[in-house]
């Protein structure tokens, strides 16, 4: 070692340091390092003078090391550095190296001081959250969830890049936002039940938990709906007791309340229709037993009219799987006479089906089907099939590229007034006109019965 007399208070403070000390000449020469650092890398003082001591540092880090080093010598500045330093066992640890010039009365540069601390316990803990905050966000991800936290002092709330784009928030905002902004952006019905959740679950008294689905309108049109889930967090003991932070996870919940409300209405359809069975069955039964002369003749007729049903339901019910979807496609005219051939066997002559062949796609079949035994279900149960003289008249043409469609009711109840109340089958109807079919729906009330009008696109019954 090259020192000076006035460098030995120095070094008897460099060798009783904790870190790794070592010095320079205002070159950048290396001519002192104490003990620590030799006994943890190894090396002896001849190896590390001079630049050798970067023999030492891991192959990686030394182009980082070499240019932070030149830059300091430049500049006069302070040295900041990290890097991974190979010990005498091979192993590396991570340290942290500072330096400062020190400066004559003239200002210049006589001598560089600097040490290295041991940081390899912090970066392994900052590997190891890196790591938990990786499988953190894959998780999120993986999950489709967006997470969210409200300070409640200042009521602004901060988010991740996927709540931003669930909630349609520009990402400028994602690290600040007031609350009641927030609630803006929300359906205008669902803007009050998310204060209540947040006061609910922030009150003293509650256990914290949050959980809200509300709608977010998006530019087409459309909505999404979010369901959001948290906890709050809070400080204080009994009646200094008080919420400081909502903090949790929303997702994308659009598809499950598709589902739930289709699951909703599916339960609602088929309840339906097993009311408009036995409202038929129970029909055929009086309309039968006016006619039959025995009980023997009832019996057969009866088993006839109901196996003819039997037949038409196989046609409206839903369909369990694409597999049950699949099929040739039939006349427009031949499904109509399945549908209403229970009815035919009570009304024979009086029912007259007429029109041009129009194909019907397998795939619209039984929204189709579904329709003509609505029509029927309600003419057996109030209009002209509830009577053994009611006379009903379906005829259909061809109009350019359209289906035109024409159900008439005749001799049956008369019509006083149309009805006000639109009942579920009638809904459901419609639904399947309009949703399904792309079509359009009009019923005429006419005293002497109902007289519905639909028209639809070809290719959509074909298809």
């Amino acid at each position: 070692m090259v020192l000076k007399d006035n460098d030995d208070q120095l070094v008897l403070l460099a060798e009783r340091l904790p870190q790794l000390v070592w010095f320079t000449g205002p070159d950048g020469y290396h001519d002192y390092f104490n003990r620590r650092w030799y006994n943890l890398t190894g090396m002896t003082a001849e190896q590390c003078r001079g630049d050798g001591w970067k023999s030492a540092v891991h192959p990686e880090d030394r182009p980082h090391v070499d240019v932070r080093w030149r830059q300091a010598l430049q500049d006069g500045a302070q040295y900041e550095a990290q890097y991974r330093l190979r010990r005498a066992d091979g192993a590396y640890c991570w340290m942290l190296s500072r330096g400062l010039a020190h400066r004559d009365p003239d200002g210049r540069i006589t001598r560089w001081f600097g040490t290295c601390t041991n940081i390899d316990a912090q970066k392994r803990a900052e590997d190891a959250l890196a790591q938990l905050e990786e499988q953190h966000r894959l998780a999120l991800q993986a999950a489709r969830l967006g997470t969210w936290s409200i300070d409640l002092a200042t009521n602004t709330a901060v988010f991740d890049a996927a709540t931003c784009g669930l909630m349609q928030i520009p990402p400028d905002r994602a690290k600040g936002m007031d609350l009641e902004d927030i609630i803006a952006l929300i359906h205008a019905d669902d803007r009050e039940a998310m204060r209540k959740g947040i006061a609910a679950a922030t009150d003293a008294r509650a256990d914290g938990y949050y959980q809200l689905e509300y709608r977010i309108p998006l530019p087409d049109g459309e909505v999404r709906w979010i369901r959001a889930r948290g906890k709050a967090y809070f400080v204080g003991e009994g009646a200094d007791r008080r919420a400081v932070r909502l903090s949790g996870v929303l997702n994308d919940n659009t598809r499950q309340h598709a589902l739930e409300e289709g699951q909703h209405l599916l339960t609602r359809e088929l309840n339906h229709r097993v009311k408009n069975l036995f409202a038929i069955a129970n029909g055929m039964v009086s309309l039968t037993a006016r006619g039959a002369k025995d009980p023997k003749e009832m019996a057969t007729a009866l088993r006839g009219r109901l196996g003819a049903l039997s037949r038409a339901h196989e046609l409206v019910q839903p369909p369990s799987s694409e597999k049950d979807r699949k099929g040739g496609d039939i006349a427009l005219g031949q499904l109509i006479e399945a549908v209403l051939a229970p009815f035919k066997e009570t009304h024979g002559d009086g029912i007259v089906l007429e029109g041009p062949d129009i194909r019907v796609g397998s795939n619209t079949t039984t929204a189709l089907a579904l329709v003509f035994h609505e029509l029927a279900t309600n003419a057996l149960k109030h209009g002209c099939l509830s009577e053994p003289e009611g006379r009903l008249s379906v005829r259909w043409a061809q109009e350019d590229d359209m289906a035109a469609l024409e159900w008439t009711e005749t001799h049956g109840p008369p019509i006083e007034e149309a009805p006000t109340f639109e009942g579920f089958g009638s809904q459901l109807t419609q639904r399947s006109i309009t949703g399904q079919l792309g079509g359009t729906l009009e019923r005429e009330w006419r005293r002497e019965g109902l007289c519905v009008h639909m028209a639809f696109p070809l290719d959509r019954l074909a298809n």
